[in-house]
C-alpha cells in the first residue's frame, strides 16, 4: 500500500455505469480541475495548483497504474477518479481511495432526449446475470443474444446454473460436457446462444444455493483427512469421547455424537466475614 498525499486528502473513486453522471459528481469535489485519462497521462505534478484538484477518468480502460499511483502519492490537492465498475480498478489504487457511487439517474439519456425528443431509447449491452438470462430465454434474435454473451462474458458455471433451472438439461448437455473449457470461450458463448430459440413466456426460476457441509472441516479439525473414515472412527466409543473434548456442542450435534457432559453446578461456598470487634469478643 502506498503513502497517501501529504495534505491528507484521501482520493475519491466514483463508480457507475455509462451515462449515470460520474464526471458530474466528480466535479462536485474539486474546483476547476485538471482532467486526465487513465490510459494517457502526461503530467507535471509540480505545475498543478493544489487548489484546482485532479480528475482521472476511465480507470476501467487500460490504466497507467504506475503513473496514477505516483500522482496519488505526491499531489497535495484533491484527486477524484472515475470508473464504470470497481473490479476493473487495480487493487493498489482502490485501496487508497474512498468509494462513491454515481446516481441511478441516466444523465446521458436525458441529454439525448432534450436534443432529440423523438429519438429511441439507447440500447445498452451492459447487463447483469438476471437480465442476461431473461434475454436468453425470451429474445428470439439469437444473434443479439450471442453478442450480449460475448460482451458481458458471464462465468460459464454461473450462466449454466441459471439456465439449468429454466431449460431442459438435454439442451445444455453438449455445451456443458464437450464445449465448456475445452474449446475457446468465444465458441462456448456462440454455441450456448443457439441452444435455445427464445420465446419463453414462463416466470424465471432462480437457482437455489446449496447448504455448505461442515463435516469436511470438522474432519480436518480432528486430524482425519477423509470424512468417510471419520464416520467409521466415530463408531468407536473411546474415539467418540475424545472427539467430544475437542469439539464444541454445536459441532457435536452436527456429527450426531451427542453433547458434552455439563459440569454440575457446585453449591457456592459461603464465607462468613466477622468484624474486628466480633473477633475480639470470641477470644476474650
Amino acid at each position: 500500500m502506498g503513502f497517501t498525499n501529504m495534505n491528507n486528502l484521501r482520493p475519491i473513486l466514483v463508480t457507475g455505469k455509462t451515462g449515470t453522471g460520474k464526471t458530474t459528481k466528480a466535479r462536485t469535489f474539486v474546483n476547476d480541475p485538471v482532467v486526465f485519462y487513465a490510459n494517457d497521462i502526461d503530467y507535471d505534478i509540480g505545475a498543478i495548483n493544489p487548489n484546482k484538484g485532479i480528475i482521472i477518468e476511465d480507470l476501467h480502460y487500460k490504466p497507467d497504474k504506475q503513473s496514477i499511483l505516483s500522482i496519488l502519492r505526491t499531489y497535495k490537492g484533491q484527486i477524484v477518479l472515475t470508473s464504470i465498475n470497481e473490479k476493473s480498478v487495480p487493487k493498489e489504487i482502490k485501496a487508497m481511495c474512498q468509494i462513491k457511487r454515481a446516481g441511478a439517474k441516466k444523465h446521458l439519456h436525458d441529454e439525448i432526449r432534450s436534443l432529440a425528443p423523438r429519438s429511441e431509447e439507447p440500447f445498452s449491452y451492459e447487463k447483469d446475470t438476471y437480465s442476461l438470462v431473461m434475454d436468453f430465454l425470451k429474445n428470439t434474435d439469437r444473434d443479439m443474444v450471442k453478442d450480449l454473451l460475448l460482451f458481458n462474458k458471464p462465468s460459464d458455471v454461473q450462466i449454466l446454473t441459471w439456465l439449468c433451472e429454466n431449460l431442459h438439461p438435454n439442451r445444455l448437455i453438449f455445451v456443458d460436457g464437450v464445449v465448456k473449457r475445452r474449446w475457446s470461450q468465444r465458441y462456448f458463448y456462440e454455441m450456448l446462444a443457439y441452444t435455445h430459440m427464445g420465446g419463453s413466456r414462463g416466470r424465471l426460476s432462480m437457482p437455489t444455493r446449496r447448504q455448505y457441509s461442515k463435516i469436511p472441516y470438522l474432519s480436518r479439525k480432528l486430524g482425519v483427512k477423509n470424512p468417510k473414515l471419520l464416520k467409521q472412527l466415530l463408531k468407536d466409543e473411546e474415539f467418540k469421547e475424545w472427539a467430544k473434548k475437542k469439539l464444541s456442542n454445536t459441532d457435536c450435534r452436527i456429527l450426531k455424537i451427542g453433547e458434552k457432559k455439563r459440569r454440575k453446578k457446585l453449591e457456592p461456598i459461603v464465607v462468613e466475614y466477622k468484624s474486628l470487634f466480633q473477633f475480639g469478643d470470641e477470644n476474650i
